[in-house]
């Protein structure tokens, strides 16, 4: 489900070129099918006892999520003391942790009972209080890249995405995390790109959680990446090469940090960089940024 819906939002947002927002973990779940939902490392789940069900949610990744859970339909079940079940219920869950989201109890004892309810689980939260963090250049190699998008004005980052940057680069230049985290989500073996609205959600890309909460979107990246899910990344390592897969007129890379996957406030936010020599760089768009001190 995430990987079909990385792309949509963030165009309606005003990024016309990449596919990396997500609609992300949206789905109507009816108790009938035994279903649960999960998107990325987080779960809602139930469960049933004599006296009725508890929903609860478990985040085994490394960034908060936020969590909304509207109740559509009770069968037999209603809120603690008889009153009427609260929804929605919406829920900030740490990392890597599992917290309750609601009791209901059993109104008729012997009689079965369900639920209709639709989740939406976002990476993120909008609470988060980013660290003052001093961002390496998010490209490797030997030469400069200009910035063809930047915070000054940008032509296509509107609204939610206003802080997002695009770095001019030929297709096969090094993408490199500029800040250590662990990689949270991967979308990979996409070909083909170009400025049609069809390749919206056929863009490659890496998502990398931080310490701080904040996750870092590396997109239009060529097929192969060479990370996964888990997987623990330093500042300067390898998350693959710049491409123009997906909804991209040429090659480049576009990067953005953010609190929210996809939700406001917080889907971009504004960061610093620093060049080679570790010294904080004014971001200009029309100017050329030296790569990482790390050569790929």
């Amino acid at each position: 489900m995430t990987r079909t819906r990385l792309g949509l939002a963030i165009w309606l947002s005003g990024v016309l070129a990449l596919s990396m927002y997500a609609c992300a973990g949206f789905a109507s779940v009816s108790d009938g099918s035994n279903a649960v939902n999960c998107e990325w490392q987080v779960c809602v789940r139930w469960r049933d006892t004599s006296r009725g069900r508890t929903y609860f949610v478990t985040n085994a990744g490394p960034v908060p999520a936020t969590v909304r859970v509207d109740l559509r339909v009770l069968r037999n079940l209603r809120g603690r003391g008889g009153r009427p079940a609260r929804t929605p219920i919406e829920r900030v869950v740490a990392r890597e942790s599992t917290e309750t989201l609601t009791f209901l109890e059993t109104v008729i004892q012997g009689v079965p009972i369900g639920a209709d309810l639709s989740v939406l689980i976002d990476l993120g939260a909008s609470d988060t209080q980013p660290d003052d963090y001093l961002y390496g250049m998010p490209f490797g190699g030997t030469e400069a890249r200009p910035l063809l998008q930047g915070f000054d004005g940008a032509e296509t980052h509107m609204f939610g995405m206003r802080y997002a940057l695009d770095f001019g680069m030929p297709g096969g230049t090094p993408i490199v995390a500029a800040r250590d985290g662990i990689v949270v989500h991967v979308q990979d073996g996409f070909t083909e790109g170009g400025p049609d609205p069809d390749l919206l959600e056929r863009s490659n890309l890496v998502v990398v959680g931080h310490g701080d909460g904040t996750l870092a979107f590396y997109g239009h990246l060529s097929p192969g990446i060479p990370v996964a899910v888990g997987d623990p990344v330093r500042e300067g390592d390898s998350l693959g090469r710049s491409g123009a897969t997906g909804f991209a007129g040429q090659p480049h890379l576009h990067f953005h940090v953010g609190v929210r996957a996809m939700g406001d406030p917080g889907r971009t936010i504004r960061i610093r960089l620093k060049d080679s020599s570790g010294q904080e760089v004014e971001l200009e768009t029309g100017r050329s940024y030296e790569p990482a001190r790390t050569l790929m």
